[in-house]
């Protein structure tokens, strides 16, 4: 993958800070870190849906034996000795380790939601969120619950999932793999699209296997459900415009721009800022503006940064221009529009991303071939990746038997 224009338009919106950078080493910048806190606070949202998660960061240091007793002597971390200690150490390896061990300690089901930076020996090229050396964020829920109760909490976390990516306007669908013997017994990825078309996974969601259990030394099954910043990485490959990020609503750190002129009502606009505010609306002001170039200028800049709507108060007493995103277009509204007037404008620039993703995904997943239904015999000569889930029943496509199931296929067999 080529680093071109998603990786260029984060820097642009002062997500990401440019070259130079070290090698697969991203540096965030406020704007892109404010976006990485919204994602995390919506997935905590929607487990409290269930559970009662609680967020945790771990060290930079773990102990070397605490890794390789579970995942064995992988090459791809890094190690530091520490020989007057007579320990060794790994910096940032997993989550996982210290996660359950800290669950388990506490006597404690969880979910524990882990968030921080994992370092990784990547070579080769590494475009950035998609194959870093320090992978950040990296979120990792896990959960401790009993084996007759697995599979139905994975499908409460599939939900959860789904309806996060929905959010994100990146359209999805879930895949039941076969068992991974050293990783998870029980696999669930969901897919998207790049926008050329190839398939790419977005979250994994697993529970864990026995042998892996076995390493943790816990009685109970680990539910471990992961996805990383490659999530803001797509948005910002499929939701741009001329002036830069068009992020969806929960995503973008400003959701409203609001430009001022001289000769604006300083009353109204209190009040109605505090309105906004009262209603969570992530808002700013920028100086009065007794220039077009001035509200331009302001305007293009919150356009970079992934900013849904701008309203305009300056341009003559009284007036209040929106201009909203995909297409740009400005128009007049009949006043100040209230924290639900803003919700709606809000949800419909959301509708327009999702309905331009999905019409790219539902295009790739038929010019690809990747959904198909076969009964299990004709299934057995096609390239499977997986039965997408919930499963979906239909009467084969090649056999007409009453017998098939929705499949996702892919000539490339295993991807990311």
């Amino acid at each position: 993958m080529k680093y071109t224009g998603y990786a260029r338009a984060l820097e642009r919106g002062a997500f990401i800070m440019g070259a130079p950078r070290s090698k697969g080493i991203v540096v965030w910048a406020r704007p892109g870190m404010q976006a990485v806190k919204l994602l995390i606070e919506r997935f905590r949202q929607l487990t409290a849906q269930r559970f009662t998660p609680h967020v945790v960061e771990h060290g930079f240091l773990m102990e070397a034996g605490q890794y390789r007793a579970v995942f064995g002597d992988y090459a791809n971390v890094y190690g530091l000795s520490a020989p007057l200690s007579g320990v060794d150490y790994l910096l940032r390896p997993d989550n996982l380790v210290n996660t359950v061990g800290g669950l388990r300690d506490a006597e404690a089901a969880g979910p524990a939601i882990a968030v921080g930076g994992l370092l990784r020996d990547s070579p080769g090229k590494t475009p950035p969120l998609f194959r870093d050396r320090y992978i950040w964020p990296a979120v990792q829920l896990n959960q401790r619950v009993p084996e007759a109760t697995a599979e139905d909490t994975l499908d409460f976390y599939r939900g959860v999932v789904e309806e996060l990516l929905s959010a994100l306007a990146l359209p999805v669908v879930t895949v039941r793999t076969g068992p991974i013997a050293d990783y998870g017994r029980l696999t669930y990825l969901a897919v998207s699209v790049l926008p050329d078309g190839r398939p790419t996974v977005l979250a994994t969601l697993y529970v864990l296997s026995s042998q892996l259990k076995k390493a943790l030394g816990d009685p109970l099954d680990i539910v471990d459900i992961g996805f990383t910043g490659k999530l803001i990485a797509l948005c910002a490959m499929f939701h741009t415009d001329s002036r830069g990020l068009a992020l969806p609503s929960m995503l973008a750190p400003l959701q409203v721009g609001v430009t001022v002129g001289d000769a604006t009502d300083q009353g109204k606009l209190a009040a109605w800022l505090a309105n906004l505010k009262d209603a969570g609306v992530r808002y700013q002001v920028a100086p009065p503006c007794s220039a077009l170039r001035d509200r331009n200028r302001w305007e293009k800049r919150w356009h970079r940064q992934g900013t849904p709507l701008a309203i305009g108060l300056d341009r003559r007493p009284g007036s209040v221009i929106c201009a909203s995103r995909l297409p740009l277009r400005r128009r007049e509204l009949p006043g100040l529009p209230s924290p639900d007037d803003i919700r709606a404008l809000l949800s419909d620039h959301d509708r327009r991303l999702a309905s331009s993703t999905a019409e790219l995904f539902e295009k790739s997943l038929g010019d690809g071939g990747h959904l198909r239904t076969a009964c299990p015999s004709c299934a057995a000569d096609l390239p499977v990746f997986g039965e997408v889930v919930p499963v979906r029943r239909g009467r084969c496509e090649f056999c007409r038997s009453a017998e098939g199931t929705w499949l996702f296929t892919s000539d490339q067999g295993r991807f990311y």
